[in-house]
């Protein structure tokens, strides 16, 4: 009798294993970073609160002892200095100031520089974990990140040293909802002390810190469908309420009441006429191609940013769950009103530094990222291409922030706030003019007539323009002009 043959068994095909490029992701974010910001380092202030805040204020910030005085006084208050500037009350970023100037004092801008592409770095990286906390994979969370890290909107807030104060407050922001979030699900005390402690450190970085409360709120109730969650911990929001109470009682004490919003204009005139700018403020999340150092909208401007809210809406439509949808949009244009009620000043693009960040979050969840990885897709090729374009008007911008003149006079050209550009400029070589020992005659004389052509131009472009009108009187004067100098 025949033995039966025994069938061969089946071999299974084990599919090749993925590569796995994530220990390699905060690599190539900061190397990207330094590489693309180092020039920065060498740069020098650009005369626009920067020498006030750090040159002018080196016999302060040099000396640790004041650091409990940075919390009693508005951040523009100087020693020997007259003004009555306290509107603002940001006194971690003088702390952040002081530690600077420990290493090289305030004379020199190169430590400032290196710090602000640190901070950068440092929000890059929370960002990313923040991700891959919501349960966002790797590969999406590296590339959202990426093109955070060279997004050209945020050269504002890199390349100008008092812009750190955005980054400060987007990183203490990240903090506090890893705080809040790693409490949520471990229930650890030291998960809610890091949730508090990041909260009070953006309320003293910046006043626009409070709207985080709305956020950890939206959050829980968005995000996570747990609203409930401070129900069953109460001991939450009265540590919150504890907090902003302290926060505003020790602001109060330093401005003395001088803190108004809009800037003592009725508030919704200041809305009203500032409305557009919401629309300049997202035309540069997609299309920022009319970066300004002084922006202000135009038809150029307006067209820009209806182009590209039509694409932010496609992309958040694509979101599947509304409510985090709602929670994106909502984290961006709360973070962006606080500045539609500023009166008679740019749409600085610092500004949007940690609003986009709640966008990112929000487009994370999109359908087209669901089965995202890196390799050859459309959409890898769409990102790349984004990227490279990012990196590239990035490179070109930074340049803009190497010294005074070339900061001020990208302001001088395609923006309502021109003449006021033109008259800093101005202001420039009449400064050359008046404390530049190294000039000879002549060269006084060439400088001087710099400052006044700069005036006048201001002048040509608006008549009223109030120091351009003192400033080329002031010109005419030293020129010799007396009775043409007297009516301006």
């Amino acid at each position: 009798m025949a033995t039966p043959k025994s069938k061969p068994a089946k071999t299974v095909a084990i599919p090749a294993k993925k590569a796995d490029y994530s220990r390699w992701y905060f690599i190539v974010i900061i190397i990207t970073v330094f590489l693309l910001y180092g020039g920065s380092v060498g740069h020098q202030y650009v005369k626009m609160d920067d020498t006030d805040l750090i040159v002018d204020n080196e016999v302060f910030i040099k000396h640790f002892k004041n650091l409990p005085q940075a919390f009693r006084q508005s951040c523009f208050e100087i020693p020997g200095h007259l003004t009555e500037n306290k509107s603002y009350y940001r006194p971690i970023l003088i702390v952040s100031f002081m530690i600077d100037a420990q290493i090289h004092g305030a004379r020199s801008s190169t430590t400032f520089h290196f710090m602000n592409i640190l901070y950068h770095i440092l929000c890059c990286v929370l960002l990313f974990t923040l991700l891959r906390k919501l349960s966002v994979t790797a590969a999406v969370s590296f590339v959202l990140t990426f093109l955070f890290a060279v997004h050209p909107v945020n050269v504002h807030a890199i390349a100008w040293i008092p812009g750190r104060n955005d980054i400060l407050l987007s990183i203490f922001g990240l903090l506090s909802l890893h705080g809040l979030i790693d409490y949520y699900k471990k229930n650890k005390p030291g998960y809610l002390v890091l949730h508090l402690v990041g909260f009070a450190l953006a309320l003293f970085t910046k006043e626009s810190g409070v709207i985080l409360l709305s956020i950890y709120f939206a959050f829980m109730w968005l995000w996570m469908r747990d609203l409930a969650f401070f129900k069953r911990k109460p001991i939450i929001p009265v540590l919150y309420l504890i907090i902003t109470v302290l926060w505003f009682l020790a602001m109060t004490a330093a401005l003395k009441g001088h803190e108004k919003i809009g800037g003592g204009s009725p508030v919704i005139n200041v809305l009203i006429h500032n409305l557009p700018y919401l629309l300049l403020y997202i035309g540069k999340i997609l299309l920022p191609f009319n970066l300004n150092v002084m922006p202000g909208y135009d038809t150029t401007a307006l067209v820009l940013g209806l182009v590209s809210f039509a694409a932010l809406v496609f992309i958040v439509v694509r979101i599947k769950d509304r409510r985090r949808a709602l929670f994106s949009a909502f984290w961006y244009f709360i973070f962006i009103a606080p500045t539609l009620l500023v009166p008679e000043l740019p749409a600085y693009e610092h500004r949007d530094y940690l609003a986009v960040i709640g966008l990112l979050i929000g487009i994370s969840q999109a359908d087209f990222f669901t089965k995202f990885s890196i390799g050859r897709t459309n959409l890898n090729y769409t990102l790349g291409i984004l990227a490279i374009v990012f990196i590239i008007i990035t490179t070109t911008r930074i340049l803009v922030f190497a010294d005074r003149f070339v900061f001020w006079n990208d302001g001088t050209e395609g923006t309502p706030f021109a003449p006021s550009a033109c008259v800093n400029v101005g202001q420039l070589y009449q400064d050359m003019y008046d404390n530049d020992p190294s000039l000879n005659d002549r060269s006084k004389t060439e400088v001087l007539k710099k400052a006044g052509e700069w005036n006048h131009k201001a002048l040509m472009m608006d008549s009223t323009t109030l120091r351009g009108n003192n400033n080329y009187g002031a010109f005419l004067y030293l020129t010799g002009h007396l009775d043409d100098a007297l009516p301006y």
